[in-house]
């Protein structure tokens, strides 16, 4: 009898397993081909001569918000803003990210006093930036995220749920026709502080729907639709 009841137990855990994630999969492997970008580390550090804030993960190559995922890599984006910016002059940076070195010109932003780098591999831990301009600044580059708040699988999951009436203009014959972008950002509301998850599914016709929830509850703070 014991192992009935256990028998029975596992094939129900796998019917579940099955209706939430797919054939046995979780919820981004099952959305995996529909995610155009997954950000899910954030980096910062300051001097007296610049501030450093950093991204990491994958995301659509060439990055194009059409409704439609193609090829992912991954990408670290440096932005450096120094207290003192000067145009006229070049700005360098090397990073050491891992065991491997990058380097090159820092471009400048076209309306903000800032220059940013894109790298072509996702930062996964703390990693140092040096800047050249009339010397160079070395910057310990740290993760200002705490590790109390949800995953990018859970954010998934939550937006799914909450925007499970209006993401039906985007299925067709059980798939989902819309490109996903799952972001941990900064707070954009306020200046309180703290991490958000945006996720955002945009359609073949380019149209929108969101959410942003708080990263360490989940609880929605807005919705876009």
């Amino acid at each position: 009898m014991k192992k009935t009841v256990k028998a029975l137990s596992a094939v129900l855990c796998v019917l579940c397993c099955t209706v939430l994630f797919g054939c046995g999969g979780s919820v981004l492997e099952k959305y995996t081909d529909s995610i155009s970008e997954l950000r899910d580390k954030v980096f910062c550090a300051e001097s007296a001569s610049y501030k450093i804030a950093a991204i990491s993960g994958h995301r659509e190559d060439p990055y194009e918000m059409n409704g439609v995922s193609g090829a992912k890599r991954a990408f670290t984006v440096i932005t450096v803003t120094p207290t003192a910016f000067a145009p006229d002059k070049a700005y360098r940076y090397k990073a050491e990210i891992g065991d491997d070195v990058y380097e090159g010109d820092l471009l400048p932003h076209p309306f903000a006093q800032s220059l940013s780098a894109d790298i072509p591999v996702a930062a996964a831990a703390d990693f140092t930036v040096s800047v050249t301009c009339d010397g160079t600044e070395t910057l310990a580059v740290k993760n200002t995220v705490p590790g109390e708040i949800i995953g990018a699988e859970k954010a998934l999951s939550i937006a799914l749920e909450k925007l499970r009436d209006e993401l039906k203009r985007f299925r067709s014959h059980g798939k989902l026709h819309a490109e996903i972008y799952v972001r941990l950002m900064e707070n954009p509301i306020d200046g309180n502080g703290g991490y958000f998850w945006y996720v955002a599914f945009v359609g073949e016709d380019k149209s929108t729907v969101a959410v942003l929830l708080k990263s360490d509850t989940g609880a929605v703070s807005a919705v876009r639709i």
